[in-house]
């Protein structure tokens, strides 16, 4: 697989959905190829396959994926969930067996429900023999730690018993505070799956689909323009392309690079992040000084750190890498480029890696 390739997990998502007041409703069709994912996600692929395969061994249970709203968390658990059933279909020996997906405050919910109506044998033996149990929106159980209790015995049962169990939440479970420490414990003793927001090949390709979808024919280069200013979700990137879309239509404003540099120059001013502000969190992240980053010091941890916060700036603040260089103490802007295209490549490669930029809000 080469570097930058763009690659599908064949799980067909929901159609996307833009309503405004010019327009009721616009309908953007699922990718018919699937879960678009590039370097940033490669890890996914595998992983996924594990799940619906039932390979995952029992000590790296559960699998918990984890990434901000729409990063298609919900998307890959329901596609493992229809994948499994598509494979087990005419199996025999998973007949009594079944799998179940369903979001956390639905289990805390039927936990409550078998308590009061005395069923409580029998929901604990739906889900602890379940052959699959995929539970979205984790932090949903966040100050219901009876629930979390619960969920705690129902993934260890499960387990015993030779379930596979597929979990997703937003936050990594030992920072985010939503859980107990002995849940939290048990989450991270499985496999934790950070799901990135996509990367610019994935935007690139998506807004090429994009715009042919809605007949407006834009040069490559302000594709390319407008993925590299939106580092954001593939629904989020279809909202904000459906809304320039439909403001041009609506003003009569003639569809071109002009009117939709203009879009992006005025959006872009409420959401960009400085370089400032960004190095400052890289920092406090590795327990550095901003002075750290922007000096001479060649530790291993404070370089790693320095291009991370280098990477984050040039990927978010939309800054050439010339200012970056000069922000990062007057740098030579090769070495800028070396730090970016280090952090890119592994990206594919190093877990430990794109924990830190999931943690650091690259999401």
């Amino acid at each position: 697989m080469s570097l930058g390739e763009i690659r599908f997990i064949p799980f067909p998502g929901k159609p996307l959905e833009y309503e405004n007041s010019n327009q009721s409703q616009a309908v953007f069709p699922a990718s018919q190829h699937g879960f678009m994912i590039g370097p940033e996600n490669y890890v996914l692929e595998p992983v996924v396959q594990w799940a619906v395969e039932g390979n995952l061994p029992r000590d790296r249970l559960p699998l918990l994926f984890y990434g901000a709203v729409g990063s298609g968390r919900s998307h890959l658990l329901q596609g493992i969930l229809d994948a499994w059933r598509k494979n087990h279909r005419t199996s025999t020996s998973t007949s009594k067996r079944l799998a179940f997906l369903l979001p956390a405050v639905d289990f805390a919910r039927s936990f409550t429900e078998s308590l009061d109506t005395r069923t409580t044998d029998d929901f604990r033996r739906r889900y602890r023999e379940a052959a699959l149990l995929l539970i979205d929106d984790l932090d949903q159980l966040q100050d219901k730690l009876w629930a979390q209790e619960e969920l705690r015995h129902t993934l260890d049962a499960l387990v015993r018993n030779g379930g596979t169990a597929v979990f997703a939440t937003t936050g990594y479970p030992g920072e985010s505070g939503t859980f107990s420490e002995t849940l939290a414990s048990r989450l991270i003793g499985g496999t934790t799956i950070p799901v990135f927001l996509p990367g610019l090949a994935v935007r690139k390709r998506f807004l090429r689909e994009l715009s042919a979808a809605f007949r407006v024919q834009l040069p490559d280069f302000l594709l390319d323009s407008i993925a590299e200013a939106l580092p954001i979700s593939i629904p989020a990137l279809y909202g904000t392309f459906a809304q320039m879309y439909f403001e041009a239509v609506a003003s009569d404003t003639k569809i071109d690079a002009a009117s939709w540099k203009l879009f992006l120059q005025n959006r872009l001013q409420t959401v960009r992040p400085g370089v400032d502000s960004i190095a400052k969190r890289t920092a406090k992240h590795f327990s550095l000084k901003l002075t750290d980053l922007r000096g001479s010091s060649r530790s291993k941890t404070t370089a790693l750190a320095r291009s991370i916060a280098v990477y984050l700036a040039w990927r978010q603040t939309g800054q050439q890498q010339k200012e970056i260089a000069k922000y990062f103490g007057n740098r030579d802007p090769a070495t800028i480029r070396h730090m970016i295209e280090r952090i890119k490549t592994g990206l594919s490669e190093d877990t430990a890696l794109r924990d830190h930029l999931f943690r650091l809000g690259l999401r």
